[in-house]
């Protein structure tokens, strides 16, 4: 799965204290704020595009997987964008965040 970078996007990298040493490695993904029609609420999108190792997973029946750090789990969006809405946005996979597991 690759996270893209996009024009007027802006980085989100590790958590201030976040030791890679002991947590491990964390890539950085590009958002950009988006209001929500429905309720006037900010949402922060990034975008994904799955490697062709991924689209094989799916394809024979595997998941996405939405992974969040923490107690509580937050409001979140997750769906799938067109080639078309893609291209419009001029999304580059910017880092690949791993083969399928």
């Amino acid at each position: 799965m690759f996270a893209c970078n996009f024009p007027g996007s802006r980085p989100i990298g590790a958590p201030r204290e976040w030791n890679a040493e002991l947590d491990g490695e964390v890539g950085t993904i590009f958002v950009m704020d988006i209001t929500d029609v429905l309720s006037g609420h900010n949402i922060m999108a990034s975008f994904y595009q799955p490697s062709p190792a991924d689209l094989a997973a799916l394809n024979a029946g595997g998941a996405i997987r939405l992974g969040i750090m923490g107690q509580r789990h937050p409001v979140f969006q997750l769906g799938v964008v067109t080639p078309a809405a893609c291209a419009e946005a001029q999304l580059r996979p910017a880092w690949d965040m791993g083969e399928p597991i």
